[in-house]
């Protein structure tokens, strides 16, 4: 009976405890939300199959292209965009830094997560990013839709950073690079990690030619992201939420080289001049990557030979031979403090 009076006693203590302890605390549990809201994002960052993947054949038989002259080039390749077959490639498995490539990753995840009008609220931390930006305002919105015509057209870092803290918010908790972690793994990107939405020089953000190829395939296959990395440039006319922006497309290789339909052009000191282009002639499609290049001249010149190589090797085609005063003549168009 002793024993039977002791637990009962110790049970009516619980139940007390438990009463005056707060419902909002009594239940609060960070653990299982986490879990519970991460399996939720994993569900949608997953939705998008992806079968791409790029590979080289071995050939006994000489190949009678001469290789382009890229000097000192961290990595290239020339890709048959819709088979995935390398034509010509150097260091396409080292992990490179990649300067704002790594806004490609960043599109795709904000797309998983959000609806492209989605308004979005400008933080001050996204409106203190530089160098590049377009002038963001903390306390003023904008959609996803406008923030990434900003950070895919113009490599804007408080656009980009404005997406991150959005999804974050929205989730109502760090998420965003967690997230897009989660995503290079779900591609099998063996040669990526990604330590900030906009490709800050880090030693834990870097990828690989290879994997920027299958990233960049991906990507396109979202409708916002193709309409966007084609246009020559973007204006978003002020309204009830932000200001307005002009926003031109700092791709040299657009409207220079035919049919350029993509993709994202960037540089840091790390990464030095880095870009993914994509062309379509005669029905084929072919895909030029540069990292590391010196400066954005011959970033932009490589990728031109790149894709003449990649169109002689399949189809036969002239080369184009893309000049340095076209691109001078290109650059010259932008706004005055692109550099």
């Amino acid at each position: 009976m002793k024993k039977i009076n002791t637990f009962a006693v110790v049970l009516l203590l619980l139940i007390g405890v438990f009463q005056i302890i707060p419902r909002s605390v009594a239940f609060l549990s960070p653990l299982p939300i986490h879990t519970d809201i991460f399996d939720a994002i994993n569900a949608k960052l997953n939705q998008r199959s992806n079968r791409y993947h790029v590979y080289k054949e071995r050939s006994i038989i000489p190949q009678v292209y001469a290789e382009v002259s890229l000097g000192d080039v961290n990595a290239y390749a020339v890709i048959d965009y819709d088979s995935g077959r390398i034509l010509s490639e150097s260091n396409i498995a080292s992990a490179v830094p990649i300067a704002s490539l790594t806004k490609i990753m960043t599109a795709v995840v904000a797309l998983d997560l959000a609806n492209p009008d989605e308004q979005i609220t400008i933080t001050e931390h996204a409106a203190s990013m530089i160098p590049t930006k377009i002038g963001v305002i903390p306390g003023q919105k904008m959609t996803l839709r406008e923030l990434l015509n900003a950070s895919l057209l113009t490599s804007a870092n408080d656009a980009t950073q404005a997406i991150a803290d959005g999804i974050d918010a929205k989730y109502g908790q760090p998420v965003f690079i967690k997230s897009m972690n989660a995503k290079a793994e779900f591609l099998k990107l063996k040669h990526s990690h990604f330590a900030n939405p906009q490709g800050f020089d880090d030693q834990n953000n870097f990828s690989s030619v290879e994997d920027l190829a299958v990233l960049s395939h991906y990507a396109m296959q979202y409708p916002l992201v193709t309409e966007i990395v084609r246009k020559e440039s973007q204006f978003l006319a002020s309204d009830q939420n932000h200001k307005q922006f002009d926003l031109p497309n700092w791709n040299g290789v657009l409207g220079v080289y035919p049919n350029t339909i993509g993709m994202k052009i960037g540089n840091t000191g790390d990464a030095r001049f880095t870009t993914v282009v994509l062309s379509e002639r005669a029905g084929r499609r072919i895909m030029a990557i540069v990292l590391g290049a010196v400066n954005s001249l011959q970033r932009d010149l490589k990728a031109s030979e790149l894709l003449d190589m990649g169109y002689q090797m399949t189809m036969g085609l002239p080369a184009v031979k893309v000049t340095e005063a076209q691109l001078q003549a290109k650059y010259s168009t932008w706004n005055p403090f692109f550099k």
